[in-house]
Parts: structure tokens; C-alpha cells; sequence
């Protein structure tokens, strides 16, 4: 059967062919198929996309979200403007496909909530352990297709995924000396004492000159490969993509850890010398981080750190030197404001708050407090 949309004011008229066979008793299964295709059609999609995403025509000449078209669609919205390529076809594609076959199987569930349920199960029938990266990210990438077909595809709002607490509750916590939690969740942040005990204990100039500018600038990895130095700070044209977008380049002044003034000045001075380059960090910017993990794991000190957080349930990485930065920003004298800290960072300031500044070493909380307090004159 045929449906047409007309436009009153300007006389125009689209048209589009129903795969709906027109005989008595149809009624509903035309009322439910006109339903689908105005909630896409007031996403602003034309009358045949629309027939397009409330037919699935691989599932029979029935009215059903067509979420092939959707998942091609979300394709279209990702890459490359916010994931690249390579990225989609290894870490989006598996996932998202799989969720295709949870939402037209046979016992397919019919929300948002029941879909992400069976997500936490991978193609082979068995789920991943709570809070295991692999589970995590079919849930995350599940929600994001999900949120899409709402928003974009005008699917019905039973797909739109429940609140935050509940997808935690989904994705579930590593229990805390499981062998997937000394990789997963947020990296302890080493304080400036134990950065500099890192930094001391390595002999090779060349390491000790990346690790150096890691912790000193609160680097990613990968950004070693686009620092350059400057008399007072260090400039960065690195942009991570994001879903958000990219960041931009940015500057990072100078702020020493505590104990070691000059320390800044010093690896400034080393790497735009030349004299002490930096080390190979790999032919890619995926393979910077591996490279400097592969170093630090050779290292007494790091491992120390490494072992000692594992027995506590947590994990050392190399986001510590990088946490450690956060912290030396929040208890500085006066401390950094946070918006100024995120962008040195090169984040947002939500990010820099909910996983930069969640957690404080005590002893380093007392000891803002004892300056604040002695730096104050009586009256």
C-alpha cells in the first residue's frame, strides 16, 4: 500500500510504498507502521527514511524497528567526525552488531533496560566478569546506539536507555582483588614523593627525560611525540577525539613537585637542547603509551608501586603520573582553580572533577590545611 505526506502551504507531496499487504483485518498493523514513521519523520527525516527505520524487511513484511538502518545511520554520525575508522570497524562494529542480533532474536527484549541487560553477556553466551573492560564497553556502546535511535531515528522511547545509576549498576564493580581489577577502574595517583622516587631510581637519560615531562606536565603518553619546549612552559599540539570533539593544543606551565624547585625549568632546558632526545616511543600514537609501560615495567620502584596497589585492590598506571599532576595542581599554595588545571590537561572541566580531583591523599589534605592556617595573621 502506498502513504502520502502533504505540505498545505507549498502544495508539495511525498510518497512512499508500506510493504504491508492491504487486506481486511490490516488496520492495526497500518496504524502501528503510520505511528513509527511520524515519531522518525518528526526527527526530520523524509517519509521514505522513515518507512526505511520502522521496517525491517530481513524480518518479514511486518512493521519492526528496522535497527540495521539505524546502526548504519549511527555509523554515518560517528566517523569520522568523532571516531576514526579503524577504531569503529575494532572496538564498535562487534559490539553493535551483536546488540542487533540481542534486539531481533528470537526472545528479544522489548526495552532499553532488558536490552542492556543481555548486553552484559558477549556472542558467546557467557558474561564477562562486573566491571570488565570488554563488558563495559558493550554496554557504553550499546547505549550510545540506543540514545541515537531515540533521538535521531525517532524509535520508540521504550528504547531510550535507563538513568546513569542503573547502567552502573549494569556494568557492575571488579570485585577488589579479582585478577581484571588491577586493570580496571580509575589509577591511584602517586604523590609527588613517589613520583620523584620514580624519577630518581631511572639511569637512562632518555627515560628519565619522558618520564620526567609525564609527571611534571601531567602528559598523555602519546603526547610526548607533540611537546615542544618553551622558556616557561611546554606546548602540546595534540588533539584527542573525543565524542565531544577535539581538543585543542594547549600550553602547561611550569609547576614542580613539591621538594624539587627547578625541576620544570630543568627538563624545559634538556629537551629543547637536543642534546638528551626522547626515547623511541613507537611508530604510531597507539603504541607510545605500550612502549613506556614496557620500560616502566622493567623498573624496581614501579613495580613496587604496581604490586602494593594490586594488594590493596587497585592499580598503578601510567594515568598515575598524570593523576599526580591533578593532585599537585588541587593542593598547591594557593591551589590551581580547577578550570585552569583541566586545561592544562587538555580535558573538560566535568572531567577534570569527576576523575581528576575524586580522590586526595589525607596526608596531603592536613598538610593544605596546616599551610592555609600558619600563612594567616592573627588580628
Amino acid at each position: 500500500m502506498q502513504v502520502e505526506r502533504y505540505w498545505k502551504d507549498t502544495g508539495k507531496r511525498q510518497a512512499a510504498t508500506l510493504p504491508i499487504e492491504w487486506r481486511r483485518g490490516c488496520e492495526r498493523e497500518v496504524l502501528n507502521a503510520l505511528h513509527g514513521i511520524n515519531a522518525a519523520i518528526a526527527k526530520g527525516l523524509s517519509l521514505k527514511d522513515a518507512v526505511r527505520l520502522t521496517f525491517d524487511l530481513t524480518a518479514g513484511l511486518k512493521v519492526q524497528t528496522n535497527w540495521r538502518e539505524i546502526y548504519s545511520r549511527f555509523y554515518d554520525f560517528k566517523v569520522p567526525a568523532k571516531v576514526k575508522e579503524t577504531t569503529w570497524e575494532k572496538e564498535y562494529a562487534p559490539r553493535l552488531l551483536w546488540l542487533i542480533d540481542v534486539l531481533t532474536g528470537a526472545d528479544a527484549p522489548n526495552n532499553a533496560e532488558l536490552a542492556l541487560a543481555a548486553m552484559r553477556a558477549g556472542r558467546n553466551g557467557q558474561g564477562d566478569a562486573p566491571g570488565s573492560r570488554s563488558r563495559k564497553l558493550r554496554i557504553q556502546y550499546a547505549v550510545q546506539m540506543l540514545r541515537f535511535a531515540v533521538s535521531k531515528c525517532g524509535a520508540s522511547g521504550r528504547w531510550l536507555p535507563p538513568d546513569e545509576d542503573t547502567i552502573r549498576d549494569l556494568i557492575g564493580e571488579p570485585a577488589p582483588n579479582s585478577s581484571k581489577a588491577s586493570q580496571s577502574g580509575q589509577a591511584l595517583a602517586l604523590s609527588d614523593e613517589q613520583f620523584l622516587r620514580l624519577f630518581d631510581s631511572i639511569a637512562n637519560a632518555r627515560w628519565k627525560l619522558a618520564v620526567g615531562l609525564i609527571g611534571v606536565f601531567g602528559l598523555r603518553g602519546v603526547e610526548l611525540k607533540y611537546a615542544t619546549a618553551h622558556r616557561d612552559h611546554l606546548h602540546v599540539n595534540y588533539g584527542k577525539r573525543t565524542a565531544k570533539g577535539s581538543t585543542e593544543a594547549r600550553d602547561i606551565p611550569i609547576l614542580d613537585p613539591a621538594g624539587r624547585a627547578g625541576l620544570g625549568q630543568q627538563l624545559l632546558m634538556t629537551l629543547s637542547s637536543g642534546i638528551t632526545e626522547l626515547p623511541p616511543l613507537g611508530s604510531t600514537d597507539k603504541a607510545a603509551s605500550g612502549a613506556i609501560d614496557t620500560f616502566l615495567r622493567r623498573n624496581d620502584v614501579w613495580m613496587e608501586y604496581k604490586a602494593d596497589a594490586k594488594a590493596m585492590g587497585q592499580r598503578v598506571s601510567l594515568y598515575s603520573l598524570r593523576h599526580c599532576f591533578a593532585d599537585r595542581c588541587a593542593m598547591a599554595t594557593p591551589p590551581i582553580p580547577p578550570k585552569a588545571a583541566a586545561v592544562a590537561m587538555g580535558h573538560s572541566l566535568q572531567v577534570h572533577l569527576q576523575t581528576y580531583q575524586r580522590q586526595h591523599s589525607l596526608k596531603l589534605v592536613k598538610e593544605a590545611f596546616e599551610i592555609s592556617n600558619t600563612s594567616k595573621v592573627a588580628i
